[in-house]
């Protein structure tokens, strides 16, 4: 980190722990002061090698856990403590050598039984779980198995996974490393979410609350890392959380490498899409990811659910139980890269190596986005929402559901004049394009050094000024209060194009999944298409057409299928997250895909036959579902210059 951004963000935590009390002095039911957690930062394997065998000795206790500032509120929870070692959250990492034999000791220093999970080689077809009563010691032995990422996971006998409240921590680390080679230079990042009402995972209770950590902290007090640029960085993530997770990386693509479960873990296969900017990383499974900063500033590295990176998930919201309504409108006031955001999120600095490429004299791409409201928008719910301008000045209430589609020009550069006509401050990120730093619209964040970019302001304007370096399908969406700014309708298509990808509306059809309307976790916004709760397509039987698939809905993973009802379709996908994919990868398959929020893809599909399709649109979780009815007409050429 350059010495003035370590000033800024260390005057930016100093503020916000300012104006939090000390931590309350807390006691469990035996009448002792729980220890405290030591946040796990995943760097120091546990354990003591004798002779090619790893010995360790573990304890599951009760423990104050931080997850925010060290002297910000707590709570008091189970984890895992290594003998002679505070209690981690996340629990103490297993790392060993290919074929290395474990042993481990395992302690219930708690009042009821808890089951371990995770303890057995791999790979494995079922997971041999330990019982552990009250007050017990049990030893398990077990062979590393073959090389991954892989994880250990308590509960107690009667919670569910997905139920965990108070144990929802204990979970660790096991990374196998080769027999051969070198060490590899990796981190290990351990995805947690903690939630003080689990029945609120059912809908039984309207006011659920959650704090989403990695390695044991919320953002802004995850670890941040320092690269230059040109760094190659290899990152392992585990999800034990019980929910998915989208990661999307700012600024760069990242390869993954491997993938698996608490059971397995392999390479990804060459017919497997493996580059993306954004991907869901499922409950009780991992990934392996590379990438390479090759542009100086400050990136992030998050989920992209609006929950698990908003201000309002912080634990003193939790203790407070504060209305929603109360935060929405304090959400704003607040510095929003740091003070504002919190949750899973990690921070990259990337610093410059050598000269920087001077910037383009090609005349740019001139363009005037207006943010504005309506009271009337999706649903006749009040909007925020995006109008181009083009002539004269547009209606100071009228927007465009959603956002108009920006088209521009691979290595022309674009000058976006963002005007905010709102009430409330805002930004712009411009999703999934590799741009400077500056512009990319994490306000308080964005940039370097001295200049960081700033919150666009009410009655305010700001110039993004950058050059799109490739030709594909993108996103450009608010990156503040998401869940009231974009699902109130401040999202929209980003289409760059060249000689080798052009957009032809006969052929290109942009299907838009996002917010129906404000919306938080206790009213769940519904999605909507292209704008509305019925959209329909016209192709044309023989005909290839270009589906540009693109999910913005800021709250949910969201299942896409085409076909009929007792058949499903097949199509061709071309490119991931406004990459073009290789050939291998570029295969005639199912017509079915999940994506989360800010994941694209491009899939070329022909219908076959005149009739009906459709393109089913839908949430597990939520139960709203928006059906794209596709009707097929007889052929008829199309020109596709």
């Amino acid at each position: 980190m350059t010495a003035p951004s370590a000033v800024l963000l260390s005057s930016l935590l100093i503020s916000i722990g300012a104006g939090v009390a000390n931590a309350p002095h807390r006691v469990d039911a035996s009448g002792r002061t729980p220890p405290r957690v030591t946040a796990n930062d995943d760097r120091r394997p546990a354990g003591t090698m004798r002779d090619g065998r790893l010995e360790l000795r573990l304890d599951i206790v009760n423990a104050q856990w931080f997850p925010e500032a060290e002297d910000g509120p707590s709570v008091t929870m189970q984890a895992f403590a290594e003998e002679g070692h505070a209690p981690e959250i996340p629990g103490p990492m297993l790392r060993v050598p290919e074929g290395t034999e474990i042993s481990v000791t395992l302690h219930n220093s708690l009042d009821v039984e808890v089951v371990v999970h995770g303890l057995h080689i791999r790979p494995a077809t079922t997971d041999d779980a330990v019982k552990i009563l009250a007050g017990a010691t049990r030893q398990v032995s077990f062979q590393a198995g073959a090389p991954g990422t892989y994880f250990y996971w308590a509960r107690m006998t009667a919670a569910p996974f997905n139920y965990r409240s108070k144990d929802s921590q204990l979970s660790g680390a096991i990374v196998v490393d080769p027999r051969t080679g070198p060490p590899r230079k990796d981190r290990v990042f351990v995805i947690g979410v903690y939630r003080d009402d689990p029945d609120s995972l059912a809908g039984r209770t309207p006011h659920p609350r959650e704090i989403v950590v990695a390695n044991g902290k919320s953002w802004p007090y995850t670890e941040q890392f320092t690269f230059t640029a040109g760094d190659t960085v290899s990152w392992r993530v585990i999800n034990v959380s019980g929910a998915p997770h989208p990661m999307h990386l700012h600024g760069f693509y990242f390869n993954v490498e491997r993938s698996g479960t608490e059971l397995v873990d392999s390479s990804i296969v060459p017919s497997a899409i493996s580059q993306a900017n954004t991907r869901v990383i499922l409950p009780l499974s991992t990934m392996a990811i590379r990438f390479l900063p090759d542009r100086p500033g400050n990136w992030l590295f998050h989920c992209h659910f609006a929950l698990h990176v908003d201000g309002k998930g912080t634990l003193r919201n939790m203790i407070d139980r504060r209305p929603w309504e109360t935060m929405d409108r304090e959400h704003v006031a607040m510095n929003h890269g740091v003070h504002e955001m919190a949750g899973l999120i990690i921070g990259i600095h990337v610093l410059p190596r050598g000269e920087q490429l001077a910037a383009s004299t090609e005349n740019p791409q001139r363009l005037r986005l207006l943010i504005q409201s309506s009271p009337y928008g999706y649903s006749h719910k009040p909007a925020m929402g995006f109008v181009l301008q083009q002539g004269a000045e547009p209606k100071s209430d009228s927007v465009t559901l959603p956002g108009p589609t920006l088209f521009l020009e691979r290595g022309r550069p674009a000058r976006i004049t963002v005007v905010n006509r709102l009430k409330t401050p805002t930004s712009v990120h411009w999703h999934g394009l590799e741009i400077e730093s500056y512009p990319d619209g994490v306000a308080g964040w964005s940039g370097m050094a001295n200049r960081i970019a700033p919150m666009i302001q009410p009655n305010d304007s700001f110039i993004a000024e950058f050059t799109p370096p490739r030709a594909g399908t993108f996103i450009y969406h608010s990156h503040m209060n998401e869940l009231m700014q974009t699902n109130s309708g401040m999202y929209g298509a980003l289409i760059v194009t060249d000689s080798a990808h052009s957009f032809n509306p006969r052929i290109d059809k942009i299907i838009l999944v996002g917010g129906g309307g404000p919306g938080n976790i206790e009213v769940r916004s519904a999605g909507m298409v292209n704008g509305t709760a019925s959209p329909q397509l016209e192709l044309e039987a023989g005909n290839t057409y270009r589906l540009h698939i693109i999910q913005i809905h800021p709250q949910f993973v969201v299942l896409f299928r085409l076909g009929t009802d007792s058949t499903t379709a097949r199509w061709t996908p071309v490119a991931k997250d406004g990459a073009d994919l290789p050939p291998e990868q570029a295969t005639s398959r199912a017509a079915f895909v999940t994506m989360g929020p800010g994941e694209t893809g491009e899939y070329l599909f022909t219908p076959e036959q005149p009739g009906l399709q459709r393109l089913s649109i839908q949430t597990r979780l939520a139960g709203w579902q928006v059906p794209v009815m596709i009707i097929v007409k007889p052929a008829k050429k199309i020109a596709t210059n």
